[in-house]
């Protein structure tokens, strides 16, 4: 495998020091092409879907609406993201670290 280098990704969101669970390597598909690795295992578009799924039902149990928005928070997290391309604030969420 050939890391890439100058990776946006891993530039914009300082990962790559951290703990070494996030690695990206160059892609096949384009010459620009990334594979993001999660402890050198490839993330799926159909992985991210089952992360989303468990995050919602398990949101839901801890946090079960209607007292609560459960599942509704993550959405609003996710949708976040894809909106600003940034991890939200953590406070603006009330995260912790798991």
């Amino acid at each position: 495998m050939v890391f890439t280098k100058g990776s946006l990704f891993l530039e914009e969101n300082n990962i790559m020091g951290k703990d070494r669970k996030w690695t990206v390597v160059q892609g096949r598909k384009h010459p620009e092409d990334e594979i993001l690795l999660y402890y050198n295992n490839p993330v799926s578009f159909e992985d991210l879907g089952n992360m989303c799924r468990f995050f919602m039902i398990n949101e839901d149990k801890i946090y079960p609406p209607p007292r609560f928005k459960g599942a509704e928070m993550f959405k609003e997290y996710i949708k976040e993201v894809l909106d600003t391309r940034k991890l939200p604030n953590k406070d603006k969420f009330k995260l912790n670290n798991g």
